[in-house]
């Protein structure tokens, strides 16, 4: 589906998914994150904790334009909020998916019966390293985790999902750590999947916006064309902020490690769709379209048109969507 461009004046705000981080902070210091405290790790402002009321408020003003999904995690590690569950009830109280992204390390356990309990609908393991001690390389954490941990993290869940007759998804996400060795780690990754029995999704690096630097041998290559992010049906609502505000909302996820040159505004003093249609949003729009893009975007590979980023995928889905939503962000790419 190409679209025109009148099709990109605001006239109606359509959310399918709300990424709406409920926890700023990672207890990890993954070599590939910008979260990384060893390299500088977060802007301080960001670092913090979403209330169970100013979540609420979040979902239900996105509520009002459709809200199919909503995504707890952002760019820090929701299971690092001990009121998880309460969470994942307000997201069902208004008929969306929940759905969180995690390193895994917490999530086992009471807490992780409670999430799932709560309705959870899809829970994706971080897993990045093939062998154990790649993971130990890359995901480098130093509050016990390791490999085999993870592993049995991921089979309890899969076992109480069943126990528990719910309808939650359990994922695996990896990434290749080097593709001059491609064929190996898949290898090795698939070995590991095959073992747990559980979806998977192995992916290339990316740069984090340019705030990463991934190397010559990993670094993307392709046409340079907008990512179709600031045109589509989705909103990235962070627990702080900037200049003492909260709920700043960023275009992407990407922008980790940029955080405070990339706000659009905040949650705690206008509405969502206000944010939308003001200036700062709409600027964002315009360089996407005239191909004159903003410093946090210049540099990120996600402006690449590169698709083989994908290079192994066990689920049934033929297109690249994001989880749960019915949109293709491919259809906005054609500015």
């Amino acid at each position: 589906m190409k679209l025109k461009r009148e099709d990109f004046s605001v006239k109606e705000i359509n959310i399918d998914r709300a990424v709406i981080e409920v926890q700023g902070g990672c207890n990890f210091d993954c070599t590939m994150c910008p979260q990384d405290k060893r390299t500088g790790g977060r802007h301080k402002g960001f670092l913090t904790k979403m209330s169970l009321i100013e979540f609420e408020d979040n979902v239900q003003d996105c509520a009002r334009h459709g809200l199919n999904v909503v995504n707890l995690d952002g760019s820090g590690e929701a299971t690092m909020n001990r009121n998880l569950p309460e969470y994942i009830k307000i997201v069902k109280r208004y008929d969306a998916k929940a759905v969180i992204f995690s390193n895994g390390f917490r999530m086992h356990g009471q807490f992780m019966k409670d999430c799932v309990d709560a309705g959870l609908d899809f829970f994706r393991f971080s897993f990045v390293g093939s062998t154990p001690e790649k993971y130990q390389e890359w995901m480098n954490n130093t509050r016990g985790s390791n490999y085999e941990l993870i592993k049995k993290h991921v089979k309890e869940m899969m076992d109480y999902v069943k126990e528990s007759g719910s309808d939650c998804v359990v994922e695996t996400y990896h990434l290749i750590t080097d593709n001059n060795n491609i064929e190996q780690e898949l290898e090795q990754y698939k070995a590991l999947v095959e073992e747990l029995g559980c979806k998977t999704e192995i992916w290339k690096m990316h740069n984090w916006s340019g705030a990463y630097d991934i190397g010559e041998t990993n670094a993307r290559t392709g046409n340079v064309k907008t990512c179709g992010r600031p045109f589509s049906p989705d909103v990235v609502i962070r627990a702080g902020g900037v200049d003492g505000h909260r709920g700043a909302v960023h275009p992407c996820c990407q922008v980790l490690g940029r955080d405070e040159e990339a706000v659009l505004g905040h949650t705690s003093v206008n509405t969502i769709e206000e944010i939308i249609r003001g200036e700062e949003y709409s600027a964002l729009r315009e360089s996407h379209r005239t191909g004159e893009y903003t410093d946090y975007c210049r540099d990120c590979d996600f402006l690449l048109d590169t698709p083989e980023t994908l290079v192994y995928t066990n689920n049934s889905r033929s297109e690249m969507k994001m989880i749960g939503t019915s949109f293709d962000l491919n259809d906005y790419r054609n500015v």
